[in-house]
C-alpha cells in the first residue's frame, strides 16, 4: 500500500517543461574569406564545442551562411541568416528536434552604413513564444562615452569613426525594443554587442554616454544580461570584460533558468594561432522555461 501511495504521489507531480538552450558565439570569420584558414582538424575541433554546447538556438556572428554554419553544426539545424553582401553576417541555428516554429526576417535598420544587419525570429511551441532580436554592432567603440563632445575628444580617428557609427545604430535598436516592450512575447537581444557593458556601469554613464544605459529603460524595458557583474573566462580571461551579451526584458528574466548562465571555454592557452583556428569568442548561454 505505502509503495502505491509513492507511485500515485510521483506521478502527481507536474511534469517539468525543458528548457529552451539559448546561446550565442561569433566564430570569427567563418566563411569564405582569405582570413579563414581553418584546416579540417580545427573544423573537427569546433564541432566538438558544438555539440558539447548543444543549444537549441544559436544566434551567430561572423558566419557567411547555412552552408558554413554547417561545417560546425552538421544538419541537426535549419538556419535563418541575413543577406548583406559580405562574408560577416548574422544568423541563427534553430535545432530541428527542438519543435519550435519560426518565423524569421531581417532587421536591416541597424545597416547605418556599411554595418550588419539583424535578424529578428519568433519562436513558438503550443501557444508559447520568444522573440529574439541576434546582432552584431559595430566594432571599435568598446567603452568610450557616445555623447557628441565624448567623441570628439578621442585622439583616434579610427575609434571616433566606430563610435559615431555605433551612436547611429542606437535609435534602430532602442526602436526594436520599444515595439517589444509594448507587446506581450518575452523577448530578448542577443549577440556581439562589441561593447563593455560593465564598464558603461562602471563608468556610471549618462544615457546618451553609454549604450547599456541607452537601451535600458524602466518598467517594461528594464532589462538585463547575466554579463554585468561576470568576467569572461574565455581563453584564460584574456580579455575579462564581456562583449557578448543575452539582454532579456522582465518577462523573458522571469522564465530563466536560475544558475543557468553558462560560458563554454576552449582548451589550451590563448595564442593568435588557436583563436583564430578557434575563435577569440567563447559560446554563451542562457536556459529559459517557457
Amino acid at each position: 500500500m505505502k509503495y502505491i501511495l509513492l507511485v500515485i504521489a510521483f506521478i502527481a507531480q507536474p511534469i517539468q517543461a525543458k528548457p529552451l538552450k539559448i546561446a550565442s558565439w561569433n566564430i570569427a570569420w567563418l566563411g569564405s574569406h582569405k582570413f579563414n584558414k581553418r584546416t579540417p582538424d580545427d573544423y573537427a575541433q569546433l564541432a566538438k564545442y558544438a555539440a558539447m554546447l548543444d543549444a537549441d538556438v544559436i544566434a551567430l556572428q561572423e558566419v557567411e551562411n547555412g552552408k558554413w554554419a554547417s561545417k560546425v553544426f552538421g544538419d541537426k539545424y535549419d538556419y535563418y541568416f541575413s543577406t548583406r553582401d559580405y562574408v560577416q553576417r548574422v544568423g541563427v541555428a534553430v535545432k530541428k528536434s527542438s519543435g519550435y516554429k519560426v518565423l524569421a526576417q531581417e532587421y536591416t535598420d541597424l545597416d547605418v552604413g556599411y554595418v550588419r544587419y539583424g535578424m529578428d525570429l519568433t519562436l513558438t511551441k503550443e501557444d508559447k513564444s520568444v522573440r529574439l532580436l541576434a546582432v552584431h554592432l559595430k566594432s571599435g567603440c568598446f567603452d568610450k562615452g557616445l555623447m557628441a563632445e565624448d567623441i570628439a575628444a578621442i585622439d583616434n580617428e579610427r575609434t571616433q569613426k566606430a563610435c559615431t557609427k555605433l551612436v547611429k545604430q542606437i535609435e534602430p535598436l532602442e526602436a526594436w525594443i520599444d515595439q517589444r516592450a509594448q507587446e506581450n512575447t518575452p523577448f530578448m537581444v542577443i549577440g556581439d554587442f562589441n561593447r563593455r557593458f560593465a564598464i558603461d556601469i562602471d563608468k556610471s554613464y549618462q544615457e546618451e554616454q553609454g549604450l547599456w544605459q541607452a537601451i535600458d529603460d524602466e518598467a517594461t524595458e528594464d532589462l538585463w544580461t547575466p554579463t554585468l557583474t561576470k568576467n569572461s573566462k574565455c581563453w584564460g580571461g584574456y580579455y575579462k570584460d564581456y562583449i557578448d551579451h543575452i539582454v532579456l526584458d522582465p518577462r523573458a528574466r522571469s522564465k530563466l533558468v536560475d544558475g543557468s548562465f553558462e560560458q563554454l571555454v576552449y582548451d589550451g592557452k590563448y595564442s593568435k594561432q588557436l583563436s583564430r583556428a578557434l575563435s577569440d569568442h567563447c559560446p554563451i548561454s542562457v536556459g529559459l522555461v517557457l
